[in-house]
């Protein structure tokens, strides 16, 4: 969490004064119990605040994109997420609502904060940004879900205040770079440097590369191709310390109850000191792990005189060790996609992130560079600190890519002229405005296409033609599809095509819609149609990470145009 005041790096001030957290941490945990489930709290506790035994909920942002399609690189064990296992919901609320119920405990606590450095009057008349920072492999869905969460809790709620998105390594990019191109840094980068951001968090890992198109009067950089990412981050190894404590104990592990084995519990609060020093020193000696009552005999696995389970280096090398494969193949792939689309090699890494300080990572990761052709390594001061510091200076300053590449098609759902030997018969139908014109249903008509350089301007129009009755309100609803596959299949019905969802254009009863009008008798029918036609407009490059929405008539934005998911 950021608070800014001036534009320089350095004068970013980072809270690291939480509640319930008497030694001061970058960031506090995404944990939150609820009051109506602990009778022993009386108001709700997050963070810090959150101790054993209370019945609590931690990770659920990675919830919030359940309805994705699984990712090559995804941890496996999130395909089955909800449930008594790692990922828990209460009875009362999804998943989207634990996050907004988490980022209100947040507003208010930095909301105080302000005020009292501020006054109550400044804290009112004083504009303000928030910046939410988000995995650059999240579907739109989530994205869009995790920005109606923060609203919802607080952020934005002056009408002077304003509320957007910026992607994990585009502001992990901003922070590093700038603070590279600083003219006394050590390892100052160049211009025409190709750099790869490596940003390795809890729940996801997120890889870009950008090239320094200027360092000096002032720093401008471009993203140099689509970048690649999963859900492989740090929690990966949590799952995979349960899956072996499960598989090496039975049930005297999986009857333990959740809280005591669960995020914020002693077992894992241990185990977040093992992951972290693991590496550090590179020895064979047994890991420690607990206290956790188990009822099992006395073995090579378990203490029951000190309540410890015992995790050989062996054993810690096969948590981390999948985790850290899929990280270094992402990195793989994007090495080669510069020199195979860009002809570019990369000049060096960046690894940044909370899992990004882990030693053995380092090491593993600055093997492989060694392997591959001897890529720079660099691990900045604080890695875990460079994306917030990043989304800070994008609202301080504007900094951002100038260039980015679609990560994904984008296209409409469009009744289009049906092609005879192509469409299927299944998906004819004829106009109800020209009974004569046969047309095809499910069809896609791909606008942006994986790779397309998105910039500010960046929009994609379609031109709907749709039947309506005069006078009444009308809702027309345009269905938006994406695809993540090299080339896009044709129809909507194919399983590798994902529903973004339906953007609703709402036109009021006194709409007048001039030119654009139409009106025929359907003999077929007995009727007399009415049609109009206007355009619907996505735009990619606007401030912020999420999509927005206009309908146009005559050329003029006309009415309201959301979208709706499917969630």
């Amino acid at each position: 969490m950021q608070v800014v005041s001036k534009s320089s790096i350095g004068d970013i001030k980072i809270i690291s004064t939480w509640p319930g957290d008497p030694y001061g941490s970058w960031k506090t945990p995404t944990r939150i119990a609820y009051s109506r489930e602990n009778p022993k709290i009386g108001t709700n506790k997050w963070g810090f605040e959150v101790y054993p035994k209370l019945t609590s909920y931690s990770w659920t942002k990675l919830l919030l994109d359940k309805n994705a399609a699984a990712g090559e690189h995804d941890d496996p064990s999130l395909s089955g997420v909800v449930g008594p296992g790692m990922f828990q919901l209460p009875s009362f609320r999804d998943a989207p609502g634990v996050c907004e119920d988490f980022l209100h405990e947040v507003y208010l606590f930095v909301s105080k904060m302000l005020r009292q450095q501020l006054t109550d009057s400044t804290f009112e008349k004083t504009p303000m940004e928030c910046w939410i920072t988000l995995p650059a492999i999240w579907s739109d869905e989530a994205k869009a879900a995790t920005l109606t969460a923060a609203r919802n809790a607080g952020f934005g709620c002056k009408p002077i205040d304003e509320v957007f998105t910026i992607a994990e390594p585009e502001a992990a990019a901003i922070a590093t770079l700038k603070k590279y191109a600083e003219p006394n840094s050590l390892n100052p980068i160049k211009e025409n440097e190709n750099i790869l951001i490596c940003d390795c968090g809890g729940g996801t890992v997120d890889i870009t590369t950008y090239t320094i198109t200027q360092v000096r009067p002032y720093l401008t950089f471009d993203e140099l191709c689509v970048g690649v990412g999963g859900k492989c981050g740090s929690t990966h190894i949590d799952r995979n310390l349960h899956a072996l404590l499960s598989k090496r104990f039975g049930l005297a592990f999986d009857n333990v109850p959740f809280g005591i084995k669960g995020p914020g519990g002693k077992l894992m609060t241990c185990f977040e000191g093992l992951k972290r020093d693991f590496g550090v020193i590179d020895n064979g000696d047994d890991r420690e792990l607990g206290p956790i009552n188990l009822d099992v005999p006395e073995s090579e696995f378990y203490d029951p005189v000190d309540r410890l389970v015992k995790l050989s280096y062996e054993d810690m090398q096969s948590l981390f060790d999948p985790a850290i494969a899929e990280i270094t193949t992402l990195v793989g792939q994007q090495v080669e996609e510069a020199r195979k689309i860009r002809n570019a090699t990369i000049n060096r890494i960046i690894l940044i992130g909370g899992f990004g300080a882990s030693s053995y990572l380092n090491k593993a990761l600055a093997l492989w560079c060694g392997k591959n052709g001897g890529i720079t390594l660099i691990c900045p001061l604080h890695p875990q600190a460079a994306v917030v510091q990043g989304a800070a200076l994008r609202g301080l300053e504007g900094i951002s890519p100038r260039v980015k590449y679609a990560r994904r098609h984008y296209g409409f759902e469009i009744a289009s002229d049906f092609r005879e030997g192509i469409d299927s018969e299944i998906d004819a139908f004829f106009s109800r405005f020209d009974e004569n014109r046969k047309l095809c249903r499910n069809r896609i008509l791909w606008l942006i296409s994986k790779g397309d350089e998105i910039t500010k301007e960046t929009s994609i129009t379609a031109s709907v033609c749709q039947s309506y009755s005069p006078g009444s309100t009308f809702v027309d609803r345009t269905q938006l599809y994406s695809c993540a596959l090299t080339e896009a299949p044709d129809y909507s019905t194919d399983s590798r095509v994902n529903h973004v969802g339906s953007i609703e254009s709402t036109f009021g009863a006194d709409f007048y819609f001039g030119s654009s009008t139409q009106c025929r008798y359907n003999n077929k029918s007995k009727e007399i149609v009415y049609q109009f036609s206007y355009n619907v407009q996505v735009r990619f490059g606007d401030k912020g990470d999420n999509l927005t929405f206009k309908a146009i008539v005559n050329g003029q934005e006309a009415g309201s145009a959301i979208i709706k998911f499917d969630r």
